[in-house]
């Protein structure tokens, strides 16, 4: 029978504000509602699910199968929302709770290095690669202000109001940038996903520079 009070609390849990946390929301509270009642399966074994599946899909992206890698790293969306709030539902620590960041960081890379591979691999163009490492190297600047910010002002760059709340509504991450690949796949060229991911991220990198020194020297 449908606990309305359980869904409601689930409902309660959402954190991300970004326009990708929304899509994944219905998905993740409905995972969270029919895992809530099996106490055996905690948030850390979510997690190590969630992270073995990313490692899955970056395999078979090298490996030239990128139908089922994009369905993989879709479900990776879901389930990377639902060991917090199985966590936060009820109310208990996890191992990997706080390191969680640096693990979504490190499949993260992973795939943009896989998807580089697949690109170049599929061409056999040098500059896709010469594309692929500029996208790493903004995106790990957007990653470095972002936090720096953080640190700095105490609150992250989505609650200081103003512009930043729509730039990071619609700003580039991993979420964002499987949307690219799985748009372009479907159009037939998944290649072209190579240059807006890289469009994307690099607006990301000249929305949040201007915001963080706004926001910093305030």
């Amino acid at each position: 029978m449908f606990n309305k009070k359980k869904w409601n609390n689930i409902r309660s849990l959402q954190k991300g504000t970004h326009l990708a946390s929304r899509v994944h929301r219905p998905f993740e509270d409905l995972a969270v509602y029919l895992l809530y009642d099996f106490e055996f399966i905690g948030a850390d074994i979510i997690s190590l699910v969630t992270y073995a599946l990313a490692f899955l899909a970056a395999y078979l992206m090298v490996a030239g199968e990128l139908a089922l890698a994009l369905s993989l790293m879709i479900l990776v969306g879901v389930l990377d929302g639902v060991d917090g709030k199985i966590a936060r539902l009820r109310g208990k620590k996890t191992l990997i709770g706080k390191l969680e960041h640096s693990f979504d960081m490190l499949f993260e890379q992973v795939w943009y290095v896989a998807f580089m591979w697949y690109i170049w691999h599929a061409t056999g163009s040098n500059a896709f690669l010469v594309l692929g490492f500029l996208w790493l190297v903004l995106d790990g600047f957007v990653r470095h202000i972002y936090n720096v910010t953080w640190i700095t002002t105490g609150k992250s760059l989505k609650y200081h109001g103003g512009l930043a709340r729509y730039v990071t509504f619609i700003d580039g991450r991993r979420s964002v940038y499987v949307a690219h690949m799985i748009m372009w796949f479907l159009l037939g060229s998944p290649s072209n996903a190579m240059y807006t991911i890289l469009g994307h991220c690099a607006l990301t990198a000249i929305s949040y520079t201007f915001l963080a020194f706004k926001a910093t020297h305030k």
